[in-house]
């Protein structure tokens, strides 16, 4: 459990470099994963209509109640307005070498961070953006692959 705090503030400082001046909107939810909490599990935002080499870096991590917020550096929980896909991977953490954390392959094995075939999808709006939860499942849905 401490890892997941150990690496949040290193993760959350290489988010959103380019969030500075944007107007942002606090955003959560829940993600579950066959109906318990995906605790550690990494949820990206990235916006529909943008460029991935000039959009901002909106992520966030489930905590152990399955609960998360969404950061945008250092202007804090939010995101900027509009459309994006949420993109998720959950890494489980194995040993340890060196005093270092390993990180396991992806518990979802993919699923559901494809940026070219996203699962999930959000609109941010001008309001506290309090979202459905993201029920995860092994299934792939009806037409895809």
């Amino acid at each position: 459990m401490r890892t997941i705090f150990f690496c949040l503030p290193a993760a959350l400082a290489l988010t959103c470099v380019s969030c500075e001046g944007a107007k942002i909107y606090p955003v959560s939810g829940m993600v579950t994963y066959h109906g318990a909490p995906a605790t550690g599990a990494a949820v990206f935002f990235h916006r529909q209509s943008g460029h991935p080499m000039n959009e901002h870096t909106i992520m966030g991590i489930v905590q152990p109640n399955g609960s998360f917020e969404v950061v945008c550096g250092s202007l804090g929980n939010g995101a900027p307005l509009g459309e994006y896909d949420v993109l998720v991977e959950w890494k489980q953490v194995s040993n340890q070498s060196k005093g270092r954390p390993q990180r396991g392959p992806d518990k979802l094995k993919g699923r559901y961070a494809d940026p070219k075939h996203p699962l999930l999808h959000v609109s941010v709006e001008a309001k506290n953006n309090d979202l459905s939860p993201f029920e995860l499942t092994d299934a792939d849905p009806p037409g895809r692959r």
